[in-house]
């Protein structure tokens, strides 16, 4: 900026830059006390405009009253028979309850018939000549009319109510206000009724309505003279008010004027649509630049002190900066650190300083850390990433996996089914059969530990009675430990205890140890099942007389892909994986599992803790009903694009009595169903065209069909994601491959009605309740 001059010294700068705050500080100030005063000003106009709306509707809703009382009146049958005495009466009734009420009924030469007022039978004056006369009254110093202005002539001339201005009531010898209503036979007006009231009861309700002592509120009529005000109001009933700019075609507006104390005001007016009548509130006005001189003086003066105070400390700061500033200068130009004793004794240059010193170390430490949160957020992103694709590999490699095992298996027991007496033959079917069902177990076991690692297994509790899982147990495995020349036994206590668990995962990982037992001892070796509780535990105990484990390897048994290296055991390695996974499970129930073993060569032993409950109440089953055989199976869809898949599984159905067609895309599918309405859909979901979902929803809309058939979803996919697409889609089943095949001839029999018994499958079928 070339208009300031060039500062010469931190003295210099000191000064300007107090002139650059406190200038505008002192603008800033003086404008914002205008604006706040033009808001404040803004404000109370807006609500002096919405108060004057208001008091109008008031006051107006008084008048509104008066007519109500004379509708009522007009419409009386006393009228058409001429009783005006009685009539009287009734008006009488309704003046008592408003103190200073008149009514009067006028006929049509303007002649009262009765006024409630004067007594009966006492002469009345013709109100259409009284008004003629334009009579006036002095009332405490203030002229007024003497009548109401011949209302009732108004009233028969437009045939509309009519309001009179403030006049003198003669009969109650004050200020009045009248309203007259036509009374209409046919339309025309036949007589004239008229109400007058005194203004008190419509300043009972403007000081009802305004009670802030700054507000000033004032009732006005058409000529101008005050009717009613509020306690702030320095007019009075009669007077003649201020006169105001009021534009003749607006019904409401602002003004400034002086009050009759001299005091300037800011109000707003209302006129009433209904009797020309105006509502004034106003309060005093403040000013149009600044609140009060006081308060602008006030805060002149505090801005010039504080001017005064800053320049001086300005002086003296300076002295004391410039001196260790042109040191710290110096340093830095001879590229020399501060020296660590020099003490200025101002916190900020010391600080300052140290700042000097340690920025190069501070620097360097801040790359180092940004660095290593780079590494680390990198490193993060590729363990999400590797986690990711790990579980897709899971599932492609479960996918990929269980489609060919699904036509082996199947070719197995078509094989069995078949019933070849060659030794040979029957010993590679069992070890196929053996090998498929190992493999599908190793698959099943790798989803089931990413799916407790991801927090996605979800546990079915209820109570489990742990002498049937450990039954269950040895049933599953009996045939295996005898194949391998061992000794299964068991031994459960009595009562036999019980948990609150899934009973598939806890049979699962009894099995898993028994199966562990099983690989790990020789043949002529014993294998035992121990079952029992123990406080307010339940132990479940398998026992081995195999190859033991090592002391160091005690508790990393249990870590995942971790096993015991033997030689000697027969090459039965695994993928160290159903340890890991019997551990998780166990720990879901809230339980625990220990190993025990005396070394390599002593056998093994592996106890799991879980929490004991009380036996439930016996629950007698239902007796199971009795089904009619029917000799024939049903007809049942194939849909599979693995050919092998397709044929394999069709033969067995039809050497188990079921008529077989086969489709290996989901078009061709939805053809079949509807051509040849099948009872049983089994169709996989990958297929070629479009996948199982679309073919399910395609058949699920079909409506030329008879029936819907069984739709049951037979597929490599078998996580809970895929069950519940499968659920939406609206299959009844879903099956993941390989199936056993007696398990699936079982469920279609039942199904279908040909009565081989219930059947019960493990939880990852997937059957709907009631399909």
């Amino acid at each position: 900026m070339k208009f300031l001059p060039r500062p010469r010294n931190l003295n210099h700068v000191l000064w300007w830059l107090l002139a650059a705050v406190i200038t505008p500080l002192l603008l800033g100030t003086l404008a914002l006390l205008a604006l706040q005063t033009a808001q404040e000003n803004r404000t109370a106009s807006t609500r002096l405009a919405a108060l004057a709306e208001t008091l109008v509707e008031v006051t107006d809703a008084e008048f509104d009253r008066g007519r109500a009382q004379l509708d009522v009146l007009a419409a009386s049958p006393q009228i058409d028979r001429q009783d005006w005495q009685q009539l009287r009466l009734f008006a009488s009734e309704i003046t008592r309850r408003v103190p200073g009420s008149v009514i009067v009924l006028v006929g049509p030469d303007g002649k009262a018939q009765f006024n409630t007022a004067v007594n009966w039978g006492d002469a009345l004056p013709n109100l259409w000549q009284l008004g003629e006369q334009r009579l006036e009254v002095n009332w405490e110093g203030k002229a007024l009319p003497l009548s109401s202005g011949n209302l009732s002539r108004q009233v028969f001339q437009t045939n509309r109510p009519a309001y009179s201005d403030l006049y003198y009531g003669v009969n109650v010898h004050r200020p009045a206000l009248s309203l007259s209503i036509p009374v209409q036979r046919d339309g025309q007006p036949r007589y004239a009724l008229i109400f007058s009231y005194p203004p008190a009861v419509l300043e009972d309700r403007l000081r009802s309505a305004v009670r802030a002592p700054e507000i000033r509120a004032s009732l006005i009529d058409r000529r101008g003279v005050v009717v009613a005000t509020n306690k702030s109001s320095a007019a009075h009933l009669a007077d003649k008010a201020t006169p105001i700019a009021m534009e003749p075609d607006r019904s409401s507006g602002l003004y400034r004027a002086t009050g009759r104390d001299g005091k300037s005001l800011m109000g707003a007016w209302a006129r009433s649509p209904t009797n020309g009548f105006t509502v004034r509130v106003s309060q005093e006005h403040g000013g149009h630049v600044f609140p009060t001189r006081i308060t602008s003086l006030a805060w002149v003066l505090l801005l010039l002190a504080a001017m005064a105070v800053s320049i001086t400390l300005a002086g003296i700061l300076s002295r004391r900066l410039a001196r260790p500033l042109r040191e710290l200068g110096e340093d830095a130009l001879a590229g020399r650190p501060p020296p660590p004793e020099r003490d200025t004794g101002i916190a900020e240059l010391d600080v300052l300083a140290k700042a000097l010193r340690e920025g190069a170390v501070a620097e360097q430490k801040r790359v180092e850390e940004r660095t290593r949160r780079r590494l680390a957020e990198s490193q993060e992103v590729m363990l999400r990433q590797a986690d990711r694709q790990k579980d897709e590999f899971l599932a492609t490699l479960a996918h990929e996996l269980r489609n060919p095992l699904a036509p082996i298996r199947t070719a197995v027991e078509l094989i069995r089914l078949r019933g070849t007496a060659d030794p040979v033959v029957e010993r590679a079917r069992a070890a196929i059969e053996r090998q498929t069902l190992h493999l599908s177990h190793l698959v099943d076991d790798l989803l089931d530990v990413s799916r407790i690692t991801l927090g996605r297994i979800h546990l079915r509790q209820e109570p489990v009675n742990m002498a049937e899982v450990a039954a269950a147990a040895v049933d599953a495995l009996s045939a295996t430990a005898t194949r391998a020349g061992l000794v299964l036994e068991q031994e459960i206590g009595q009562p036999p205890p019980w948990v609150r668990g899934d009973v598939t995962r806890l049979t699962q990982c009894v099995v898993n140890l028994l199966n562990n037992a099983v690989k790990f001892t020789a043949a002529g070796g014993r294998l035992g099942v121990r079952v029992h509780a123990q406080g307010d535990q339940v132990l479940v105990e398998v026992r081995d007389s195999g190859v033991g484990i090592s002391p160091e390897n005690l508790e990393r048994i249990f870590d995942l892909f971790v096993q015991e290296r033997h030689s000697g055991h027969g090459g039965n390695t695994g993928l160290g994986i159903g340890l890991a996974l019997t551990r998780r499970l166990v720990e879901l129930h809230g339980g625990t599992i220990r190993a025990e073993s005396k070394g390599l060569g002593h056998g093994s032993s592996f106890c799991i803790g879980l929490p004991r409950i009380e036996a439930p109440p016996a629950i007698q089953p239902p007796a199971p009903e009795s089904t009619q055989m029917n000799g024939q199976g049903g007809r049942v869809l194939v849909v599979d694009d693995n050919r092998d898949a397709a044929d394999t599984l069709g033969e067995l159905l039809g050497m188990n009595g079921y008529a077989v067609v086969l489709a290996h895309d989901g078009e061709s599918a939805v053809r079949v169903v509807r051509e040849q309405e099948p009872e049983v859909v089994l169709l996989d979901i990958g297929l070629p065209d479009i996948d199982g979902y679309e073919a399910c929803r395609r058949i699920r809309a079909s409506t030329d069909l008879s029936q819907q058939p069984l739709l049951i979803a037979l597929t490599g996919w078998g996580q809970q994601s895929d069950q519940q697409a499968a659920k939406t889609a609206g299959f009844d089943a879903h099956l993941t491959k390989p199936v056993a095949p007696g398990d699936l001839v079982a469920l279609l029999d039942e199904r279908l009605g040909k009565g081989r018994g219930p059947l019960v499958l493990p939880p990852e079928a997937g059957l709907r309740p009631g399909a």
